[in-house]
């Protein structure tokens, strides 16, 4: 994991007397959300998010109403400065639809161990890591910007964070009692970045061992990802000092500017439209749409997007029209606007055969009136003695002896025999 520290003795000389006393912490906003909940909401944004996690030992103190007022807060600081860093790009950050509001979707969870067992700040994370994914908090289109309110879990240790650049889940904490005086949307937008795969392997700028590791950049101490705390604003702070370690750089190795949890604002969003023929829900595989009814949901162009279908009660998945076809997954990539519809239907079907004139059909297996939906089904017309076949109607077509069917609905078909024509025999003369 990687970690930010509480600036030490040698540099505050090195930086000319930049000490520990921070700017005041910006006033928290009041939270419009509906309560505490472990849960994740329903996704607003589409596409890969942070999600902002409150995180309380079993025996700490409830401060939710309080901190989810300045993780809110945080968040807009964060959202704010990264635009103005890059007019481009920002975090896109998950997002949930409460009564009177929307607003940063921000869980709270209990852990089940007190604050005495989180004494190390690599081990601490781990252990919230696990606590997290056991209340299903481990989505991997998800980067978890979590706030820990109790004791410092080590001293001088800001905040700590990993991921990887090309899939979650992520994890930036934030030790709320590690660093006082720090300002906590600082600490937070320099653990995003780690959890964002910051720095790459490749970048010209890493710290040596002793300066602070090569997660971070050594080039300038204005950096946000520099590896101590000076406690400056976030808004004194460079997303990338000069460019050139981990954020538009044009270097070969990974840009965290090219990250998919990046919303881009130069570009606009391309509409994906699902409807539907029949019962049943469709799912993206990353956060954003889930539809019970007709849904458009916005993408980032170029957005790789998966769509599951899952039939409702008593009914099946037959296959999709439009964008996809056929397949039980529909795969798309959105560099336009797109529409497929997800059609469903029953489990058990009618199927019926008739016949006009002289002769049977025989049905392999049999035709019945709890025939299974998309079995495969072989129609075959037999004509009686004196007759022959002439032509399906219905669910069948055309002049073959044999009709093979792959029912979803219920169907009928019709074989129509006619009498052997009667040759009478030629006169000898």
């Amino acid at each position: 994991m990687r970690r930010l520290v509480l600036v030490a003795a040698f540099a505050v000389a090195l930086w000319a007397g930049v000490g520990l006393a921070a700017a005041p912490r910006a006033l928290a906003a009041t939270w419009c959300g509906a309560g505490e909940t472990s849960t994740d909401l329903p996704d607003l944004a589409t596409g890969p998010q942070v999600h902002a996690v409150v995180v309380a030992p079993a025996d700490g103190a409830d401060d939710f109403a309080a901190l989810s007022g300045q993780m809110a807060t945080d968040i807009a600081s964060i959202d704010a400065w990264w635009q103005g860093q890059d007019p481009t790009r920002i975090l896109r950050f998950d997002q949930a639809a409460f009564p009177t509001c929307t607003a940063p979707d921000i869980s709270f969870v209990r852990l089940p161990q007190p604050a005495s067992s989180l004494t190390n700040a690599d081990t601490a994370l781990d252990t919230i890591i696990s606590d997290l994914t056991a209340v299903g908090l481990a989505n991997p289109y998800k980067i978890y910007l979590v706030y820990y309110d109790g004791p410092s879990v080590e001293s001088g240790v800001c905040g700590t964070g990993g991921g990887r650049f090309d899939q979650g889940p992520g994890w930036a904490t934030v030790w709320l009692q590690g660093c006082p005086g720090v300002p906590l949307d600082s600490v937070a937008a320099h653990e995003i970045l780690h959890a964002l795969g910051a720095l790459p392997a490749g970048a010209p700028h890493a710290c040596a061992a002793e300066q602070g590791g090569a997660a971070h950049p050594c080039d300038s101490t204005q950096d946000v990802l520099y590896p101590y705390a000076s406690g400056a604003p976030l808004s004194q702070l460079l997303l990338d000092a000069g460019h050139d370690d981990y954020y538009a750089h044009g270097g070969p190795w990974d840009d965290i500017q090219d990250s998919v949890w990046m919303h881009r604002l130069d570009l606009p969003q391309e509409t994906l439209s699902v409807a539907f023929q029949g019962a049943g829900t469709v799912r993206s595989d990353q956060p954003g749409l889930a539809c019970t009814t007709t849904c458009s949901t916005q993408w980032d162009q170029a957005s790789q997007v998966r769509l599951t279908a899952t039939p409702a009660a008593g009914t099946r998945f037959i296959g999709w029209t439009g964008a996809c076809s056929g397949a039980s997954v529909c795969d798309l990539t959105m560099n336009t606007a797109e529409s497929t519809v997800a059609v469903f239907g029953p489990t058990v079907v009618t199927v019926r055969a008739s016949v006009s004139g002289k002769g049977k059909v025989v049905c392999t297996p049999a035709c019945s009136t709890h025939f299974q939906a998309g079995t495969s089904l072989t129609m075959r017309a037999v004509a009686a003695k004196g007759w022959q076949f002439k032509t399906w109607t219905g669910a069948c077509k055309g002049k073959q002896l044999v009709c093979r069917l792959l029912p979803n609905y219920s169907t009928s078909a019709k074989a129509t025999f006619v009498k052997r024509p009667v040759v009478k025999p030629r006169a000898r003369h």
